[in-house]
Order: structure tokens, then C-alpha cells, then sequence
């Protein structure tokens, strides 16, 4: 019997991204449903891992029920990982700007962006005044990764991003670091169009 070989070269399926579709932060075995991001303040991150260096064209959400407050805003971004160990967001890469959310369907933005290949992103989002918002998202028991592993008692609860108290305005240069919260509620749909 022949000793086995491995073979050399890049064997991730993400970095089969078909042109002109969007890719969010998880893949999903189930239907997309919804969730409330009703929190206006919350800064929410989640991990965009990108195994082969690929462009984008733009970053969007879907709003399923529109903000009732008076001045309804999301802004969107990417951070990049802090590439120590933590799995945490570091520097920022994009601001890409403010999407209204006071009417439901596709908010997106035009964006000229290049992730390089091998390293793991966090997408952005933070809202303004999103009284009653809600978001089309992924299921969090449908989240087929999970970069950041399950709580310490195993309780079945996988932690898919963080979210930090941030003002609504320009997303800040490094991600706070000051008291994150685990998020592992059903993930909102930011997502990045493959140019």
C-alpha cells in the first residue's frame, strides 16, 4: 500500500464566489428569516473569511420591517481581523457609508474593495435611530461556522460576533475593545457582493 501525499494548493470552497451574487458572513443550511436589530448604538461585527484575494463591488442588508424612528440610518463596513490570536476586529477597512432604513428591501452601496486572500474580516453594522428595524438574517442554529466556538458550559449556544456600544456616526479607525459582548442570536445579513 502507497504511503498517501496531500496535495498542495487552496481547497477552501469559499473561494468559489460566483460574480454578481452577494455572500454574507455564514453559509446557511436553512432559510434565511429575520432579526430584530432594533439596538440603535450597538456596533455588531461578523467574521467574512476570504481564502482567495477577491473583489467587491458592493455591501448591502435587506430591511423586512422598516425603522419607525425619525431619522432611521445603518451604516455598513469591514474591518480586518487583529490577526494575534484573539478572533477579534481590528483596523478598519471600509466605511462605506449610510443606507436609509425607513422602507423595506435591498439597502445597498457601491464599493470598490479587494480582501486579500487568507485572512479573515469582520463585517459591519450599526444603526442610527432603528426603533422597530428589522433585518433579513441568518439563523444562528443554521450558521455553519463558527470562528468563535461555543459557550463554556456547551450549552449548545455557538458565539458568532460581537457587539460593542458605539454613537451612531463614522465607524471608528480600530473596533472598540471595551466591554464586547458575545452575540449569538440569529446574525443580520450584511453582506458583500462578489465583483
Amino acid at each position: 500500500m502507497s504511503d498517501f501525499i496531500p496535495q498542495q494548493g487552496d481547497f477552501s470552497f469559499l473561494r468559489f464566489r460566483k460574480t454578481g451574487r452577494y455572500f454574507g458572513p455564514f453559509m446557511t443550511g436553512g432559510t434565511v428569516t429575520t432579526q430584530s436589530a432594533a439596538s440603535a448604538n450597538s456596533l455588531r461585527t461578523f467574521p467574512f473569511f476570504v481564502p482567495k484575494t477577491q473583489k467587491f463591488d458592493r455591501i448591502a442588508i435587506r430591511v423586512t420591517t422598516l425603522a419607525s424612528g425619525t431619522t432611521p440610518k445603518a451604516r455598513l463596513g469591514v474591518y480586518e481581523d487583529k490577526g494575534d490570536g484573539s478572533v477579534y476586529p481590528g483596523k478598519l477597512v471600509l466605511d462605506a457609508g449610510e443606507v436609509d432604513v425607513n422602507t423595506t428591501g435591498l439597502k445597498e452601496l457601491t464599493i470598490n474593495l479587494t480582501l486579500k486572500g487568507g485572512k479573515l474580516y469582520w463585517l459591519a453594522f450599526v444603526g442610527q435611530d432603528t426603533t422597530a428595524l428589522v433585518l433579513a438574517a441568518i439563523p444562528a442554529a443554521d450558521a455553519m461556522a463558527t470562528f468563535l466556538g461555543f459557550d463554556n458550559g456547551l450549552t449548545g449556544t455557538p458565539y458568532l460576533g460581537y457587539a460593542v456600544t458605539q454613537s451612531y456616526g463614522a465607524l471608528p479607525a480600530t473596533y472598540p475593545t471595551a466591554s464586547p459582548t458575545d452575540w449569538s442570536l440569529n446574525v443580520p445579513l450584511i453582506a458583500l457582493r462578489k465583483a
